[in-house]
């Protein structure tokens, strides 16, 4: 029993992690991105790190959908940064790294954690 509660009192406070990407390299052509799409089970908070080789024009972008709130935020991070995005338990979000140039594409190195 004790396990259980130290298990669900560590979710409350926020200290239990997922890694759902991990240094991960994406390429996308110019104004394009590359999605993920991940279930989140407790509501907590997605911290998107991003590392960019080849533009300052980087965004990243999280939208969801739970208990009759719509979510869609985007935060730019330019050559490299990091963005976090507040979650609620859904069973789809969607997180997008993408670029805004005009002409020429984009690399990125990519790491996605979800805290709950």
């Amino acid at each position: 029993m004790v396990g259980v509660v130290a298990y669900y009192t560590a979710i409350i406070n926020l200290e239990k992690s997922e890694t759902w990407v991990s240094q991960q390299v994406v390429s996308q052509s110019a104004r394009g991105y590359y999605s993920w799409i991940f279930s989140a089970s407790y509501a907590g908070y997605i911290v998107v790190t991003v590392h960019s080789s080849t533009t300052s024009g980087t965004y990243v972008r999280v939208i969801w959908s739970s208990h009759g709130v719509d979510y869609d935020n985007t935060v730019y991070v330019g050559a490299g940064g990091t963005a976090v995005f507040p979650v609620l338990p859904c069973s789809r979000v969607e997180i997008r790294v993408g670029n805004t140039n005009l002409l020429s594409g984009a690399t990125q190195t990519v790491s996605i954690t979800y805290r709950y």
